[in-house]
């Protein structure tokens, strides 16, 4: 029996279980996001579910029928605990990544289950397009995904894997063409995306972004696991006691920032490749701008000449500069006895570079 056979065997009993489990999450988590953007994040899971192209347009009346249908489905499961993933007769737990994907690998799938932002669970079954080892760090690369949450990062890591999602991956893409075909402002992204044919084949433009910018990503997430081999486990048990303040924001901020220094940035130095610089501060929200104000100078300056040497510099010293702001942020969670984040937020304040 050939490996597609196989996998159309296992599959639709696999997608039944971590879907059920992404549902458990998505009743307990949903609700935590602002309307506007729960309302974002509910069309786009739409638009995957129903197998839609980026370019379809889909009624309001169906997908306001399938809300509904789907929050119903989240109110009658969503004191159920999680359920163990069950196969070839053997039961697994749900977190045991590595001895259900050596049930997988062969059928070319791929299991995650993992912990998010804000605690959240999350959970998803794809196609295994890809898998290599990089020094200690087993890489995944995933396609067509099969069962997913309401949230689909397009990358994760934990102490020794790391997972891209092309899907994910390109839907972000998608989003960022989107945006900024609407105006088509000169901007970072514009310049970005002008590396890419848009013009001839947005699927080929997309696909070929993918390819591209997955390796930025998984660079971020080199960069996480180095932190986590400097910090330990301090600093996911000072996320807890943070969530929902402005200090936990700002907090994975100077994180991504450490990340970046110490791992994305050199990247993207080495290879020179100007769509990805474009694209990796095209896509810096407005606390990493703001905390990070002389990258974005560096930035500026090799756009206007081609000379990255401020870039290349500042790189050098903002990751020291941000990991004596990540060990001062735990030292003070460390020594309060009460709430220490209006304490957190002043040091980042005074930590801006």
């Amino acid at each position: 029996m050939d490996t597609l056979s196989k996998s159309s065997q296992i599959l639709p009993g696999l997608v039944n279980q971590v879907q059920h489990n992404c549902d458990i999450s998505d009743a307990n988590h949903a609700g935590n996001y602002t309307l506007c953007i729960y309302l974002l994040k509910m069309r786009e899971y739409y638009r995957w579910i129903h197998a839609l192209d980026f370019s379809d347009n889909f009624e309001s009346e169906q997908m306001s029928q399938w809300l509904r249908e789907k929050e119903d489905t989240w109110d009658q499961v969503i004191d159920e605990p999680y359920r163990p993933i069950t196969l070839a007769n053997a039961e697994f737990d749900i977190f045991d990544n590595q001895s259900i994907n050596a049930q997988l690998n062969h059928h070319k799938l791929f299991y995650h289950a993992g912990i998010g932002r804000s605690a959240v669970q999350h959970f998803f079954v794809a196609e295994l397009i890809h898998s290599y080892k990089h020094e200690n760090t087993q890489i995944s690369i995933t396609g067509k995904e099969y069962a997913r949450d309401l949230t689909a990062p397009p990358a994760m890591s934990t102490h020794s894997e790391i997972v891209v999602r092309q899907e994910s991956l390109k839907r972000m893409c998608w989003e960022r063409y989107q945006e900024w075909h609407w105006n088509q402002l000169d901007n970072s992204m514009g310049t970005a995306l002008s590396f890419y044919p848009f013009t001839e084949s947005i699927p080929d433009a997309l696909q070929t972004m993918v390819e591209v910018e997955q390796h930025t990503l998984i660079q971020h997430e080199i960069g996480e696991m180095q932190i986590t081999q400097l910090v330990g486990q301090r600093w996911p048990t000072m996320m807890l006691e943070l969530l929902g303040t402005k200090a936990e924001l700002m907090a994975r901020t100077a994180r991504d920032h450490l990340a970046d220094s110490l791992s994305t940035l050199p990247y993207l130095i080495e290879q020179q490749n100007p769509a990805s610089i474009h694209f990796f501060f095209a896509n810096l929200a407005y606390m990493r701008k703001e905390l990070f104000p002389s990258a974005i100078q560096a930035y500026q300056q090799w756009a206007e000449t081609g000379d990255l040497s401020a870039l290349h510099d500042l790189t050098q010293r903002s990751a020291n500069h941000w990991q004596q702001t990540i060990q001062s942020i735990l030292e003070i969670c460390e020594r309060s006895e009460q709430n220490p984040a209006t304490e957190i937020v002043t040091l980042i304040e005074h930590s801006k570079i």
